[in-house]
Order: structure tokens, then C-alpha cells, then sequence
């Protein structure tokens, strides 16, 4: 129950139009029990000769008194085209209002959805699959219209059978018995394959999620793909993955046949038992064919309420299902979240300290090993070391995409994690390894950070990453298109881009995670110029393996198994003959007794 309460409160705004849509609902059922009258007035009054005292019959009688039987039975098959007429201009618009509020709920649902995927962590994020994420948001969603429509499916059709039986029974109240006999199959069918379709729809959209995982991944890893040659393999693996899903959906729609067999079974025998006792009592002359007309045509109201209301386990459980995998991510908790008391932080440079960090991915497997660290408001500072000594995660620490397992990070005094999330990252911009780029124009990438930028300002952007130099030789210069993930782009030209969207956005705080690891001499030396006069304008952060880009730094901290083992000037480290000595050395190819002045600042050309 409660699946379906928090399925309805995305509906609620639509109440207007639910109200309209019962309304139209109610109608159609009124005109729907005046749909057999017309036939048993022909068949009992007007053909028989003998005028039945029956409410319906003189009002007929009443409005056509004529004498002329061609013109009353052209006159009831003018009611009949009219009732039914009526019906299906009521059907139309109580089915455009239900799509209406469908789509509405649809859209509220998915609008909710994709800001809970925008909130959640970035560990959330690696840990699924992208495909899994895609299909929750594009197919899932459509649950909760299912458990609309289910719901108020219900409530009709409830009230229809409530109606239906009151009226018949007030008819033949024995008949009526009779045609209810079968209820207690169609519970028993309802409650014994409704938990079963539900398993197996659940199994269904899991199944289904996992084939677009499948496809994402082979489209987005093509060029992998192609450059080993493993096309057989992709094409193997998604042929299994899809083999799976029909054997999974054959599975669910096998049940369902089975389900909708034994409620056609059920209702099949009760319309045999009504068609036997009404044929009997018509023998003894109790009943007349015209009121057996009309009680089956009411069996048929009667059983069609009564198969909708049995179907709603078949018709419930893809709904539930789709719903509940939503609710499953909407209801994880963000992780990192602003605080009850977040304070705010206006955007300005402030000194960043690193207090005692650590940090753990997985319990007892630490990464970051008590950082300790002052960084002063317009310096230029560089961790370096080896790959898989942490020098990534604890960039991804400065943003808040994770929280220090112990320890804090500090900027202005104030932790991180008491300050407002969104206040925290306008004091930064990031480059980082993997840069993305948006299938959008030059200019709108560059532009993504701060999107009133002027022209002026983002060519001023791009001239100071040094890709003006590429975008002017574009057919449409900043306005070039670029397509998904910038393949059109070489790495370099997409790094500089992610540089120039940093640099645009002017935050006190510039991370930039191997800023020139696809840069060739010419360009790194430009970058390095660039975030050299950046020094005491904007506090620059860098994570480097290459010595030339860093050794202008004011401060380089030396990274070795999650811990900083070393810290100064690049003359200061070079002269230790420590850990990165061994780096310059085996960069630069000096030798051991090489003085040490010969070290400094190793020039990028």
C-alpha cells in the first residue's frame, strides 16, 4: 500500500482533472445502463404488441405514441446509435484527460528522479552501471502511470460492480447469486498469480536494464571495440544479453496467459450458469426474453468489472515493479549533502588547509594517510608522485565529490562539510583527467561554468589556454559544433577547451589533474605560463607526474602511499636528493653526483 500512496502523491496536482475525468467516468456508466433497454422495449413491447409496465417502457410509449410500428423501430434504433454515440464522445475525453494526467505525473516523476541522480555521490555513480541509471529514468517512470491508471481503474470498477449488483439483483436476485458464484475463483486467481507476476516483472525491467547497460557500453567503448578487433565478442555478449531478456519477458507473458485462462475459465462458467437458469426460467414462464436480454447484457457489465478488477494482478505488477526501482534510488541517501545548519560562503579567496586526512573507498583499505597541508590564498602549489599514491582522490576531496573518512578540509577555517555544497564549489574549478566534453558549440563549452560569459570573456579564455590558436582555424570558429565526447577533437584540443572553461569561470581556487599529460612541448609550455601569472591571482592546485609543468610551483608536496613525504620548492627537493630527486633524475636523465643547481626549474621546451 504504501508503494501505491507514494506512486498517487505525483498526481496530486492534477485533482482537477481526475474530478473531470470520474465525471465523464460516471457518465459513461449511466449511459451504459441504458444500452440494452432499447433492444428489450423491441423485443417485449413494441414487436410483441403488449406494452410492458416497466419504467422504461412508458417513457418510450410516452415520447412515441404512434401506432406505427416501422416508426417506433426506426425510433429505437435512433436511441441505440444516440446512447452508444454519447459513450464514445465520453470515452474520448475522459481518455485524453487520463493520458493528460499520465504525462503529467510522468514528467514530475522523471523531473524528481533526475535530480536525485544529480544529487547522489560519485561513489553511487561508479558504482552502477550507466545503462542501469538510463532505463530507471526512461522506462521505470512509467509505473506510476500504470499504477494510476490501475488505481483509478479500481475505483470504477468498483463502483460499476456496485451498481451493476444492486441492479440486478433487484431484477432476480436468485440469477444474480448465481452469476457471482464464480467470485471466489477469481480471488483465489488474483491472489495466487499476482505475487508471481510481480516477481516476474521485477526480474523483467532487471533484466531489460541490464541489455541497455550492454548497449551503452559497446557504443561508448567503439573505438576499444574496433582497435582489438573483439566485434565478435561484443556482438556474442549482446546476443546473450537479449536472449535473456526474452526468455525473462516469455516467462512473465506465459504466467500472464495463464493468469487471463483461469478468469476466462471463471467467467466462461458463470455465463454457462446464467445462460442455463435464465433458459429455464423463461421454460416455466417467469422470465421473458426481453428481461433476459437485458440481465445478460448486465451479466456482460457485471463480469467486465469483475475481469478488470481480477486483471488489476496482471495490470499492478509491471507498474509496482518500475516504481519500486525508482523509489529504491530516490530514497538513497546523497551522502554528501549539505548539513542542517550548511552556513553560507560568499565567494572569495580564502586560505585551504588539509587537517589530518584520510580516506577510505573500501574499510581497512586506506588511500589517504593523515594529509596534513596549508594552502595560502593565491599560491601555486603541486602534488606529485607516482600513480595510485592518491593524488586524484584527494583533488576529488576538494569539491566534496567524497567526505574525508577522518580528518578535515578546511577553507577559511570553516570545514567543508558545514558549509552549503553549492557556495563550496563556486570558490572552485576543476580539470580533470578525463575532460568532458558536451556535444554543444566551442563557445558553450567554454561557457559551461559561467554561461553569461561575453564573447569577449571566452575568447579571452581561450587565448589564455591556448586554444584559440586551433578554434580560429574551425569552418564556424567558436560556434563549431562538436560532437559526443569531442571526438572530433584531438585530446589535446579537448584539454585545452576544459582549461579555458576553468579558467573562464574565475574561482578563487583552480584544480587542474594532469593540466598537460596530452600536450605536446609547444602547448604545456604555454599552459605553464598561463597558471605561472596566475600566481597571486587565484589560488592554483596541481596533480602532476610531469616536473616541468610544477617546478615554478610555490610549495610541491610528494605523494608515496597515500601519505606526503616531502614538501618545498623545487630547488629545496632537488637539492634532498629524496623521492623527487629520483623523479627529476630519471626524467631528465641526470646523473647521480649532478649538482643540484643544475636541477632547477627544468624548462617545458
Amino acid at each position: 500500500m504504501r508503494v501505491f500512496l507514494r506512486a498517487i502523491k505525483y498526481f496530486r496536482d492534477d485533482l482537477p482533472l481526475i474530478g473531470l475525468e470520474l465525471i465523464f467516468i460516471v457518465l459513461q456508466t449511466a449511459l451504459g445502463l441504458l444500452t440494452p433497454f432499447p433492444l428489450a422495449v423491441l423485443i417485449d413491447s413494441v414487436l410483441s404488441g403488449k406494452h410492458m409496465n416497466q419504467w422504461v417502457h412508458r417513457i418510450f410509449f410516452n415520447l412515441v405514441p404512434t401506432n406505427n410500428l416501422l416508426y417506433q423501430i426506426l425510433a429505437l434504433a435512433a436511441a441505440a446509435l444516440i446512447l452508444r454515440l454519447l459513450q464514445e464522445v465520453l470515452t474520448m475525453f475522459q481518455t485524453l484527460i487520463n493520458i493528460q494526467i499520465g504525462y503529467n505525473g510522468l514528467m514530475r516523476v522523471r523531473c524528481e528522479l533526475f535530480a536525485k541522480l544529480q544529487a547522489l555521490s560519485l561513489s553511487y555513480h561508479r558504482s552502477q552501471p550507466q545503462g542501469d541509471a538510463i532505463y530507471r529514468l526512461s522506462y521505470d517512470t512509467f509505473g506510476f502511470q500504470g499504477v494510476l491508471n490501475v488505481l483509478s481503474g479500481l475505483l470504477v470498477n468498483i463502483v460499476t460492480l456496485v451498481i451493476m449488483t444492486w441492479i440486478m439483483l433487484s431484477m432476480n436476485w436468485q440469477m444474480t447469486l448465481v452469476a457471482l458464484s464464480v467470485s471466489p475463483l477469481l480471488v483465489w486467481t488474483f491472489k495466487h498469480y499476482g505475487k508471481i507476476l510481480e516477481v516476474k516483472a521485477t526480474e523483467a525491467h532487471a533484466v531489460d536494464s541490464e541489455l541497455t547497460t550492454t548497449i551503452q557500453r559497446s557504443v561508448a567503448h567503439i573505438g576499444l571495440v574496433q582497435a582489438f578487433g573483439r566485434e565478435a565478442e561484443e556482438y556474442a555478449r549482446f546476443t546473450n544479453t537479449v536472449r535473456n531478456s526474452m526468455k525473462t519477458w516469455l516467462n512473465l507473458h506465459w504466467h500472464e496467459v495463464l493468469y487471463w485462462l483461469y478468469i476466462g475459465m471463471s467467467l466462461g462458467l458463470g455465463s454457462t450458469l446464467i445462460f442455463g437458469y435464465g433458459g429455464y426460467l423463461i421454460y416455466k414462464g417467469s422470465l421473458t426474453i426481453g428481461q433476459l436480454t437485458i440481465f445478460l447484457a448486465y451479466l456482460t457489465k457485471l463480469y467486465d468489472p469483475l475481469n478488470r478488477l481480477s486483471g488489476t494482478g496482471a495490470g499492478v505488477a509491471a507498474g509496482v515493479a518500475g516504481v519500486k526501482r525508482v523509489l529504491e534510488v530516490l530514497d538513497r541517501d546523497p551522502v554528501i549533502k549539505d548539513s542542517p545548519n550548511a552556513m553560507p560562503l560568499p565567494r572569495e579567496a580564502r586560505m585551504l588547509e588539509l587537517a589530518d586526512v584520510s580516506f577510505d573507498y573500501r574499510d581497512g583499505e586506506p588511500v589517504l594517510r593523515g594529509i596534513s597541508a596549508k594552502i595560502e590564498p593565491g599560491q601555486m602549489v603541486a602534488f606529485v608522485g607516482s600513480s595510485g599514491v592518491g593524488k586524484t582522490t584527494l583533488l576529488n576531496l576538494l569539491p566534496r565529490f567524497y567526505d574525508p573518512t577522518r580528518g578535515a578540509l578546511l577553507l577559511g577555517g570553516h570545514d567543508l562539510r558545514k558549509v552549503r555544497l553549492a557556495d563550496l564549489r563556486k570558490h572552485i574549478a576543476l580539470v580533470v583527467q578525463e575532460n568532458v566534453i558536451l556535444p554543444t558549440s566551442v563557445a558553450e563549452n567554454i561557457a559551461y561554468g559561467r554561461p553569461e560569459a561575453t564573447d569577449e570573456q571566452i575568447r579571452r579564455a581561450a587565448e589564455m589556454a591556448g586554444a584559440s590558436s586551433f578554434i580560429d582555424k574551425l569552418p564556424d570558429k567558436y560556434d563549431a559544433q562538436i560532437s559526443e565526447s569531442g571526438q572530433n577533437l584531438s585530446g589535446g584540443q579537448r584539454q585545452r577547451i576544459a582549461i579555458a572553461r576553468a579558467l573562464l569561470t574565475e574561482a578563487p581556487i583552480l584544480i587542474l589533474d594532469e593540466p598537460t599529460s596530452a600536450l605536446d612541448p609547444q602547448h604545456e609550455h604555454m599552459i605553464t605560463d598561463v597558471l605561472r601569472g596566475l600566481k597571486g591571482q587565484r589560488t592554483v592546485i596541481i596533480v602532476s607526474h610531469r616536473l616541468s609543468t610544477v617546478a615554478d610551483c610555490d610549495r610541491i608536496f610528494v605523494m608515496d602511499e597515500g601519505r606526503i613525504v616531502e614538501d618545498g620548492t623545487h630547488d629545496e627537493l632537488v637539492a634532498r636528493r629524496g623521492t623527487y630527486f629520483q623523479m627529476a633524475k630519471h626524467q631528465l636523465k641526470l646523473a647521480d653526483d649532478e649538482p643540484a643547481a643544475d636541477l632547477a626549474a627544468p624548462s617545458a621546451v
